[in-house]
């Protein structure tokens, strides 16, 4: 389980999940019209909060501004590390109480399918 000793730690490895999301041609056909963005807040590190934005084929990453992304989640870091390795989904997460949402649940659910995107790219930028 990856755990982050900072903020600036946790946003080196999202930095690099954008940066891989960005060369997946794959995802940036699926995504070309598209225009909503995922807040992530680490309740469990301080300051921490990221948002990875998906419009028109490309993706990017902001440490800020969580609260007015389309959707915000709020979970601790082993929420995050078992929901972006792909060991918990979102739903059970959710319907578990492990993470928190803001936002439309059918916007949510509708990027939950870019799980399976991030998961690779965030097992390699943490070494697992």
């Amino acid at each position: 389980m990856a755990t982050y000793a900072s903020r600036e730690e946790l946003i080196a490895v999202l930095d690099k999940v954008v940066a891989g999301l960005n060369e997946n041609e794959q995802l940036k056909s699926r995504i070309k019209s598209s225009n909503v963005s995922m807040g992530l807040v680490v309740s469990d590190l301080e300051n921490a909060e990221y948002v990875i934005a998906f419009k028109n084929g490309e993706v990017t990453g902001t440490p800020a501004g969580a609260s007015s992304a389309t959707i915000t989640i709020t979970l601790k870091q082993d929420v995050l590390d078992r929901l972006f390795s792909g060991k918990i989904s979102g739903e059970s997460a959710y319907f578990s109480g492990a993470l928190r949402l803001r936002g439309d649940e059918w916007v949510a659910e509708g990027m939950a399918s870019y799980i399976y995107y991030i998961v690779p790219l965030y097992k390699a930028a943490t070494g697992d």
